[in-house]
């Protein structure tokens, strides 16, 4: 498998237009499906013959952090 090293004309005409799409992604206020995220995850550890992995959604970064304090982890990880 080679390395691009140039891309075409029509690539670098596209590059703004991904630009925009994955912006508006990573900006996006949007409820995530949690279905389809935690299939999604399911799918990577089967993939990788792991055991499926507890899922936990929670509604915001504050609720994560909530979340993480509580669990029993060593200091020097949190």
């Amino acid at each position: 498998m080679s390395l691009i090293e140039k891309l075409t004309p029509e690539q670098e005409a596209l590059i703004p237009v991904y630009r925009e799409k994955w912006r508006a992604i990573a900006l996006s206020t949007e409820r995530i499906d949690r279905e389809k995220a935690a299939k999604a995850v399911k799918f990577v550890y089967a993939a990788m013959r792991e055991e499926d992995p507890e899922i936990i959604f929670v509604d915001s970064l504050y609720g994560a952090i909530k979340y993480v304090n509580q669990l029993d982890i060593p200091s020097g990880y949190k």
